[in-house]
C-alpha cells in the first residue's frame, strides 16, 4: 500500500528495475541521491549495475566508483547479467574509477587522525572534477574507520552536497555493518534511503529477500515490505495484487 498524500513533482531517472519504479512514482528523483544499504549477498551492486544501464541507455553519462570490486570484476557480473557495460565503457558513456587504492589511502589517513582532511577527500575529488550525470560510490563502508557519529554525519552531508551542487544523480551504497554502526545517521543526508536484507519467512521457512523503501522525499511510498528475487535477469520485484 502507498501513501497518496500528494507530493510535489521530481523530474525522474528509471532505477533500471521497472517494478521500483513503479513504486516510488518513475524512478529516483533526478540531481538528488539515494542512499542503498543492506548485507552481504542482497544484490546492491546487482541494483546499482541496473541503475547505470537504464542511464547509459538513455544517453546519460555514468562514473561508476568501485572500492570492493575491480573494473573487471564488476563487467563479468554485468555480463552475467547480459548488461553491455563494456559497451558502454567504448562509447565514452561509462567511467568505472577502481578506488580500491584510493580507499586504502583514507583508511591510512583515519588511523593517522589527520584532522581538517575529507573522509571522503579522493572519491570527492574524483566527483569534482567529472561531467557525469550520474555517479554511483559502491560502497563507503571502509571509509568510517574509527569515525564518531558526528564527524561522519557532518562529511556525509558535505558528500551529499557535492553532488546536488554537481547537479549529479547519486547512488551511494552501504553495507550493514556500517549502517548499524552509525545508527543509519547517513539515512538523513540524503534524499532517498532504501534498505535490501534478507530473512528466514515465518510462513515457510525458506529465505526471502525484502526491500524496504525508507524513505524519497516527494515521492509516493510503499509503507510495506516488498519482496524481490535476483536471477540471470538482474532484481525483479514482487508487487502485491
Amino acid at each position: 500500500m502507498k501513501d497518496t498524500e500528494k507530493q510535489p513533482n521530481f523530474e525522474r531517472l528509471s532505477t533500471g528495475v521497472s517494478e521500483l519504479d513503479a513504486l516510488i512514482d518513475g524512478g529516483y528523483p533526478k540531481s538528488r541521491t539515494v542512499l542503498l544499504t543492506g548485507g552481504p549477498g542482497v544484490g546492491k551492486t546487482i541494483i546499482a549495475l541496473q541503475f547505470v544501464d537504464s542511464a547509459c541507455r538513455s544517453g546519460l553519462k555514468c562514473l561508476y566508483l568501485a572500492t570492493e570490486e575491480t573494473p573487471e570484476e564488476l563487467k563479468l557480473q554485468a555480463g552475467q547479467l547480459n548488461l553491455p557495460i563494456a559497451e558502454y565503457e567504448e562509447k565514452g558513456l561509462l567511467w568505472i574509477v577502481p578506488a580500491l587504492a584510493e580507499r586504502m589511502a583514507d583508511v591510512q589517513w583515519q588511523r593517522g587522525k589527520n584532522i581538517g582532511t575529507s573522509l571522503f577527500k579522493k572519491p570527492l575529488s574524483i566527483i569534482n572534477s567529472s561531467d557525469a550525470d550520474v555517479v554511483v560510490l559502491d560502497n563507503i563502508g571502509s571509509y568510517t574507520l574509527d569515525t564518531t557519529i558526528g564527524t561522519f554525519r557532518e562529511h556525509m552531508d558535505f558528500l551529499v552536497n557535492a553532488i546536488r551542487e554537481k547537479k549529479m544523480t547519486g547512488l551511494i551504497i552501504s553495507d550493514e555493518t556500517m549502517n548499524e554502526r552509525y545508527n543509519s545517521v547517513a539515512q538523513y543526508s540524503v534524499h532517498g534511503a532504501i534498505h535490501m536484507f534478507k530473512r528466514e519467512s515465518p510462513f515457510t521457512g525458506t529465505v526471502e529477500r525484502l526491500m524496504n523503501v525508507v524513505k524519497m522525499r516527494g515521492t509516493n511510498t510503499p509503507l510495506g515490505y516488498v519482496r524481490y528475487a535476483i536471477d540471470q535477469n538482474g532484481i525483479s520485484i514482487h508487487v502485491p495484487k
